[in-house]
């Protein structure tokens, strides 16, 4: 969904700062510090790879080199008030809030974004229609909307704008990975499979695409399936899965009143 962009010199008030081009299309991503913006672009990556623990440690890196770096900030504050971290999201958006560097229109407006929900306003739906308005090719503007909608439980809104970043992104994988379990919340569950199969096909090598395709089979009660799916992302890699594998396996065994029978895979 996301690709790293080329870096781009700008004067800012006398002071230097790396900033991913805008010129209408991207969506500014400014910093002092090319290392920083380079650590944000690879922890972006490892969001899109659900490779959560990754993540965090990267933009923390990101900040290690720029400590008034926004949108390292800005995704962090978002990363926790989604896990329901209060003390944890009051810190990063305090910090992104207080941010010094003169910002982009967009990056003001994802400013103005985390003010409000300091104030308790969870409803900033229209913010993230704002931001797709400003940058109605970048697939980032999309996600920022679709993590809005998420806040207020609007499931049909995601699928409705994951449907049109879909079509806008170069590589669409992780939109899919989003609009599988935006299907599930909706219980369409052969609209659901259809995204994560999808999702499997664009990136057979990434682990979580079988993590995800195992939620998929628990949530149909076909636990046997979602044991195998399971073991197939832990055998891609350790850190996916084991305990749901686990899960899915005792479920199985309790339903059925039968030993699963393990398969190489």
């Amino acid at each position: 969904m996301k690709k790293l962009l080329l870096l781009m010199l700008l004067i800012f008030i006398g002071m230097q700062v790396f900033s991913q081009p805008g010129e209408g299309k991207q969506i500014p991503v400014t910093t002092n510090s090319e290392s920083a913006l380079s650590y944000y672009n690879q922890a972006m990556k490892y969001y899109d790879d659900v490779k959560l623990k990754k993540a965090l440690e990267t933009f923390e890196n990101a900040l290690n080199q720029d400590h008034d770096f926004f949108m390292a900030n800005y995704q962090l504050a978002f990363y926790y008030i989604l896990n329901r971290d209060g003390n944890n999201f009051d810190k990063y958006a305090a910090a992104a809030i207080n941010c010094k560097a003169k910002l982009s229109d967009a990056e003001e407006l994802l400013k103005e974004a985390l003010v409000r929900l300091q104030q308790g306003h969870t409803n900033i739906t229209d913010m993230g229609k704002k931001l797709v308005e400003m940058y109605p090719t970048d697939p980032n503007s999309y996600s920022n909307l679709v993590s809005f909608q998420s806040l207020t439980g609007d499931s049909t809104g995601m699928v409705e704008t994951l449907n049109k970043a879909i079509k806008i992104a170069t590589n669409p994988a992780t939109f899919y990975n989003q609009l599988g379990y935006a299907y599930i919340t909706l219980k369409q569950s052969d609209k659901a499979e259809e995204a994560f199969d999808k999702y499997i096909e664009l990136e057979p090598k990434n682990p979580n695409v079988y993590d995800s395709k195992g939620d998929f089979y628990m949530y149909i009660e076909k636990y046997d399936k979602a044991y195998e799916s399971y073991m197939i992302a832990n055998s891609m890699d350790p850190t996916f899965s084991h305990d749901k594998a686990e899960l899915a396996k005792q479920l199985y065994e309790q339903t059925e009143g039968k030993k699963l029978e393990i398969i190489s895979i």
